[in-house]
């Protein structure tokens, strides 16, 4: 991913995070991102006003839109919950993203079975 790929991914996993208060659990799952990406941003850049449509507009392969959909379902179920405010946030990266309803439970059971693990 480059810088910019980078940023909207952290920036959009912030947004997720920050839907019904940021837990450590999740702020510990965006750190790792960062640093695996091997990005310099911190916490402190990645508040600010955010839009799902901007992540569709730089992450516009369907690859790194599944990959997103798939760490951001990670993300919004480590704090144990999964609100109705993060489903609406999570409904409206999809809606960005065009996937259907189907693709967004398929990506939902996904992440559901990888925490089963």
């Amino acid at each position: 991913m480059n810088p910019e790929e980078v940023e909207v991914f952290a920036r959009g996993l912030y947004y997720l995070a920050d839907v019904d208060g940021i837990d450590e659990r999740e702020t510990n799952l965006i750190k790792e991102f960062l640093s695996e990406s091997g990005s310099d941003l911190t916490l402190e850049n990645l508040g600010g006003k955010f839009h799902p449509l901007e992540a569709a507009m730089i992450l516009e392969s369907t690859y790194k839109r599944r990959f997103f959909m798939r760490a951001a379902m990670a993300l919004v179920r480590a704090d144990g919950t999964f609100s109705a405010e993060e489903r609406k946030a999570m409904g409206a990266f999809a809606d960005a993203f065009g996937l259907s309803n189907q693709e967004f439970g398929e990506i939902e059971q996904s992440a559901s079975a990888e925490a089963l693990k």
